[in-house]
C-alpha cells in the first residue's frame, strides 16, 4: 500500500478534507479487498451448478453494494476510534460509520426477504451470516476488542475479507452453504493474508511506535520476511490446487498459477530486502495486483466454465 496508509487504507499522516477526505477515510482504495471475493462468490454457482439455481441481478448488485457499505462503515469507525488527530471529529466519523452499517443492514434485510432457501436449510441462516459479519468487523475495529492492535488481528482480517464475502454472495443466489464454497474461498483468504502480511513488514516501525502488536513484530522482520512470506506463497499455490482438485473451483482457475513468476519475485525480494520499508511498499502494491488478478480469474473461470 501507499506510504501514508495503513493496511485498511486509512490515512495516518496528512489530514484529508472534502470529498477526497471522506473517500480516504472510507478506505475506498481497498474496497477491492472485500469486493473481489464477493464477485467471486457471485459467479461461483455458475461452476458448482446447485439445484434450481437462477442468477438474480438485483440481489447480486444489492449484495455488492452492501459489501462496500460494510467495508466503508468499519473503516470510518476505525478512523474514529484510532485517529484523534484527524481533521474530522471522532463523533462525525463514528456517525458516518454507523450510517454505512445501517444502510448495509437495510440491504441485508432486503436480501433476506427475497432469499429462496434449499430444503432443510434454517430460515435464519442469512440473518446469522449478517450478525457474524457485524461481529467480526466490531471485533477488529472497536474497543474493547480492537483486534487491529492485537496479536492475530491479521488472521481475523484475512478471513473476514477473503472468506465471508464469498459465502454471503453464494448464499444470496443458492440459499445454502456447502463445504465446496468454503474450499473455494481458501485461495482468496491466503492472498489477502499475503497482502496484509507484507503491509505489516512495511509498517513494522510505525506499528511498534503506536503500540500495535502483530505477528510480524512477534516473529521479527527476518523470520517474517523470509519464512512467513514463503509459507504464504506456498499456501496460495496449495490452496488453489486443493480448491480445483476438490471440484470447488473450475480447472480454469488454475490460470492463476500463471502468476507463479510474480509470486517468486515477491518471495525473492522479501527474502533479501525484508528490512527495506521502500521495497516492502513496492512489493505490497504488487500484492494488491495479485489479489485483483486472483479474484478476477476465479470469477471469470466460473463464468467461462458454465459456457463450456
Amino acid at each position: 500500500m501507499l506510504p501514508e496508509t495503513k493496511q485498511e487504507g486509512l490515512p495516518t499522516k496528512a489530514p484529508f478534507t472534502g470529498r477526497s477526505g471522506i473517500l480516504h477515510l472510507a478506505g475506498y482504495r481497498y474496497w477491492t479487498a472485500s469486493l473481489f471475493p464477493a464477485i467471486a462468490g457471485t459467479t461461483l454457482p455458475f461452476w458448482l451448478h446447485p439445484p434450481d439455481f437462477s442468477f438474480k441481478w438485483i440481489e447480486a448488485i444489492a449484495f455488492l453494494v452492501a459489501t462496500i457499505f460494510l467495508h466503508a462503515g468499519f473503516s470510518f469507525l476505525q478512523a474514529g476510534f484510532s485517529q484523534p488527530a484527524a481533521t474530522r471529529s471522532k463523533q462525525s466519523l463514528q456517525f458516518y460509520g454507523a450510517l454505512c452499517l445501517f444502510l448495509a443492514c437495510l440491504l441485508g434485510l432486503y436480501l433476506n426477504s427475497n432469499l429462496t432457501l434449499q430444503t432443510g436449510v434454517p430460515g435464519y441462516i442469512f440473518l446469522l451470516y449478517g450478525l457474524v459479519m457485524l461481529f467480526v468487523g466490531a471485533l477488529y475495529v472497536m474497543p474493547p476488542f480492537s483486534f487491529r492492535r492485537r496479536l492475530g488481528g491479521e488472521i481475523v482480517l484475512a478471513e473476514s475479507l477473503g472468506m465471508l464475502p464469498v459465502l454471503g454472495a453464494y448464499l444470496v443466489h443458492v440459499g445454502d452453504l456447502t463445504r465446496t464454497v468454503y474450499l473455494a474461498s481458501l485461495p482468496l483468504i491466503v492472498v489477502t493474508g499475503l497482502w496484509i502480511w507484507i503491509d505489516e513488514l512495511a509498517s513494522k516501525a510505525d506499528d511498534e511506535a503506536c503500540g500495535r502488536r502483530t505477528l510480524v513484530i512477534d516473529f521479527g522482520l527476518r523470520f517474517s520476511g523470509r519464512y512467513g512470506v514463503l509459507a504464504l506463497v506456498i499456501s496460495f499455490v496449495a490452496t488453489l490446487l486443493l480448491a480445483v482438485l476438490s471440484g470447488s473451483l473450475s480447472p480454469l482457475a488454475l490460470l492463476a498459477l500463471l502468476t507463479i513468476g510474480h509470486l517468486w519475485k515477491i518471495a525473492k525480494v522479501c527474502w533479501s530486502e525484508y528490512d527495506s520499508r521502500e521495497r516492502m511498499l513496492e512489493v505490497c502494491r504488487s500484492t494488491i495486483g495479485l489479489h485483483f488478478l486472483t479474484g478476477s480469474i476465479i470469477a471469470v473461470s466460473s463464468l467461462l466454465a458454465a459456457k463450456i
